[in-house]
């Protein structure tokens, strides 16, 4: 038998499915070290699988790193009180990489059960980012079809890790809340 083996069960769509149930509940925790291990257990196993079931658990998994990588940078942002660039420069690279793990989750995923919550988090990262038109538009489609729940997960979001860049972010969120016909 070879190093190279794999001497764990294979990882089915319904397994992957709990593993990542786990995972963003232990994200939703702040548990980011074991959230970060259910995802990238799930990432590693259904990596580029043809199965549209596995697929949809694949997308969970990278949309929960991106949400880790998210928090990261918030955290390491509010670590520091006044940015100097190369601070700067560590907050938006994290950023952009949460970001980029957004865009591959909503590339590949089919569920529209779970799009709002990559598309949620995307927006999040644009809006930190200072992309605020791009946020705009995800926040109206996020909130038209996610009403209330979607809102408050938004507003969730922001009291992780506080920084000072949530507040404008917390501005946008009640403005587009709004403009979408909530209270």
């Amino acid at each position: 038998m070879s190093d190279d083996a794999d001497d764990g069960p294979e990882l089915t769509p319904e397994v992957a499915e709990r593993q990542v149930d786990r995972g963003m509940a232990r994200a939703a925790r702040m548990d980011l070290d074991g959230a970060l291990a259910d995802f990238v257990t799930v990432e590693t196993a259904l990596r580029f699988s043809a199965d549209p079931a596995a697929r949809v658990q694949w997308a969970r998994a990278l949309n929960g790193l991106g949400f880790i990588e998210l928090m990261d940078s918030k955290e390491s942002r509010a670590a520091v009180e006044d940015l100097d660039e190369a601070a700067e420069r560590a907050y938006r690279w994290g950023l952009k990489q949460a970001l980029a793990r957004f865009d591959h989750a909503l590339a590949i995923q089919a569920d529209p059960r779970y799009r709002g919550y990559v598309e949620g988090n995307k927006a999040y990262a644009l809006a930190l980012l200072g992309q605020e038109g791009a946020a705009r538009d995800m926040l109206r489609r996020l909130f038209a079809a996610g009403g209330r729940a979607a809102y408050d997960g938004q507003m969730r979001d922001t009291e992780r890790h506080p920084i000072p860049e949530d507040r404008a972010v917390r501005r946008l969120l009640d403005e587009m809340w709004r403009e979408t016909g909530g209270a």
